[in-house]
């Protein structure tokens, strides 16, 4: 029998063991009852007694096995040709075997009815053959065998008695069967409800586990159980999710800071190439990186202007030319270029840093949409994650803006030099541009150390003739000033509320380029140069300005706002100055 069936069959034995031992006590003193009657106290007590002895012995002896239903079995046959003997052939005592089959079948077990079954068999087949003899050869002592009655018995009766009797045993034991089938269908439906349970209270114990955080808990899922199959795929989007949570983290923090370096060292380039680097081989936890930015337009060299190694600054000259080596194929192919598991001697080969040993080497072209700005390279220990990517590929964006705007603003002031020196007009204009930057800055400058005060001087500037509008984070006009309207040709009424979009060209305003120009924006960002706008009639108009933004008393951006005025002129004639 299967083991799992076992205690369910034992509380039926134990039950059964009951019934059948009271059979055989009553079978004992029923004995003992008819020797007063027919005079067989020496059957009755000794037969009787051997009998229960036999039993109880057995079961006293073999206590995990069923034998003890076997020899009850047979005892019963036993005291059936007891009372048969004892009663001198009584037919009826025949009933008394199937009263002891009546109580077998409580066991469930169909192989229960063997030992009564051929008791009966060989008992009835010899006492019928001896009492035959008696009959046929004339026999006393045969004819007085006690069989089932006094007479002899012929053959066709026999086997009436006898199939009667296999009727009954098959009976019973097709019924034995179904009744042990039921036991172990039912065993089978509380195994599973206690499976079941178990597995409920397992997957509770693991969803408690999951709400408290634990999400490396070791959970094994029956392939039958949904629940469980739900909880782990609930488990997996979770930990998927806590993931980029805090890659996202990872990120907007990272240019969060970098924004901020931008800010305070946007007027010195080499101060802010020395602050990104350092950073950024603090920030990505890398042993050493360098920013090599070209030269010039028309140079092919790129100067190494930053290196960061081992938590130090390293003062090294180098220069490497555009297609030489990694950096200088990664800034003619424009695309990144990612080594791993990288030899010991290699970055003394081909790298442009110098002497290291690192585990990866990132190189990666620093760019915006339009131009590429330098070459960013960082070398690790350990291995680059995929936010470090990710970062990496967000703040190149920035920090090329940021370069391209330093790069922009000192170029356009040696064009103002030149030209001041070559007309008087373009000298005027200069001037008026230079006082306009000044103002600018300072108003800017200004800005930054005190939010509450910029609204009075914005309120100046209104006055002056730089173009002033606000708006919102979302890109929405919130405000514009008389100076500005007139220049893009619109009345007040016709702009507020709209976006920012109304003056570019739609295909810049659809482009991914003008989307990573506002989330810098709303990350804090200045955007300051030349920016090409349109009138209401169509017209371009070249702006030099700058987008800052406005905090409220909590450090959150509120507002922003773009100074400008139009250097759409002054650009034409410098263009016509140097075409001359």
């Amino acid at each position: 029998m299967d083991n799992k069936y076992k205690p369910f069959f034992d509380q039926i034995y134990n039950k059964s063991n009951r019934v059948l031992e009271t059979l055989l006590i009553g079978y004992f003193i029923f004995g003992i009852g008819i020797a007063f009657i027919y005079d067989t106290f020496l059957v009755g007590v000794l037969v009787g007694s051997l009998n229960l002895a036999l039993y109880f012995s057995a079961k006293f002896l073999f206590k995990e096995t069923r034998l003890n239903q076997y020899i009850g079995s047979l005892v019963a046959g036993i005291f059936m040709a007891q009372f048969i003997y004892q009663m001198h052939g009584l037919f009826e005592m025949h009933f008394t075997a199937f009263i002891a089959i009546i109580a077998l079948i409580a066991y469930q077990n169909k192989y229960a009815f063997i030992p009564q079954f051929l008791l009966v068999v060989i008992h009835h087949s010899i006492f019928a053959y001896i009492q035959y003899l008696g009959s046929t050869e004339g026999i006393e002592s045969y004819q007085q065998i006690y069989f089932t009655q006094l007479d002899y018995m012929d053959f066709s009766t026999f086997l009436f008695h006898a199939g009667l009797y296999s009727v009954g045993i098959a009976i019973a034991v097709a019924y034995t069967y179904q009744l042990e089938q039921s036991t172990k269908a039912s065993a089978e439906n509380i195994i599973s409800l206690k499976n079941n349970e178990m597995n409920i209270q397992s997957n509770i114990d693991f969803a408690n586990e999951i709400a408290k955080g634990n999400l490396d808990l070791e959970f094994t899922a029956n392939e039958n159980d949904k629940l469980a199959i739900a909880l782990l795929n609930m488990r997996e989007n979770i930990r998927e999710s806590a993931l980029r949570e805090k890659q996202e983290k990872f990120i907007t923090e990272g240019i969060a800071e970098v924004s901020d370096i931008v800010r305070s060292k946007v007027n010195d380039l080499e101060s802010l190439s020395d602050s990104i680097v350092s950073y950024l081989v603090n920030y990505l936890d890398a042993n050493q990186a360098g920013l090599f930015i070209r030269k010039d337009d028309n140079s092919d060299e790129l100067e190494l202007k930053a290196c960061y190694a081992y938590q130090r600054k390293k003062f090294i000259n180098k220069s490497i030319m555009i297609g030489e080596g990694l950096v200088g194929q990664c800034y003619l192919e424009r695309e990144r270029i990612y080594l791993k598991d990288v030899p010991s001697n290699y970055m003394q080969i081909t790298s442009g840093l110098g002497e290291s040993s690192p585990r990866e080497i990132l190189i990666l072209p620093v760019k915006t949409d339009k131009e590429i700005i330098g070459i960013l390279e960082i070398a690790t220990l350990k291995k680059f994650e995929d936010k470090h990517h990710k970062f990496l590929n967000r703040v190149s964006e920035t920090i090329a803006a940021t370069i391209s705007s330093s790069k922009l603003t000192q170029k356009t002031q040696i064009l103002l030099e030149q030209s001041q020196q070559q007309t008087e007009e373009m000298r005027a204009q200069e001037e008026e541009m230079r006082q306009n930057m000044e103002e600018l800055s300072a108003t800017q400058e200004e800005m930054r150390r005190n939010s509450s005060i910029a609204e009075n001087q914005l309120k100046a500037i209104s006055n002056s003739n730089i173009g002033m509008i606000e708006f919102d984070t979302s890109g929405n006009v919130l405000d514009a000033n008389q100076n500005f309207c007139d220049a893009m040709k619109y009345s007040k009424e016709q702009i507020v509320g709209r976006h920012h979009r109304m003056f570019v060209s739609d295909e810049y305003s659809q482009s991914e380029e003008y989307s990573h120009f506002w989330d810098d924006l709303r990350n804090g960002l200045i955007k300051s140069g030349e920016f090409v706008r349109y009138k209401s009639d169509g017209e371009k108009v070249i702006l030099y300005g700058a987008y800052s933004v406005i905090r409220n008393d909590y450090g959150n951006i509120e507002k922003i706002i773009k100074l400008a005025f139009d250097i759409t002129e002054y650009t034409t004639n410098s263009k016509a100055v140097q075409q001359s």
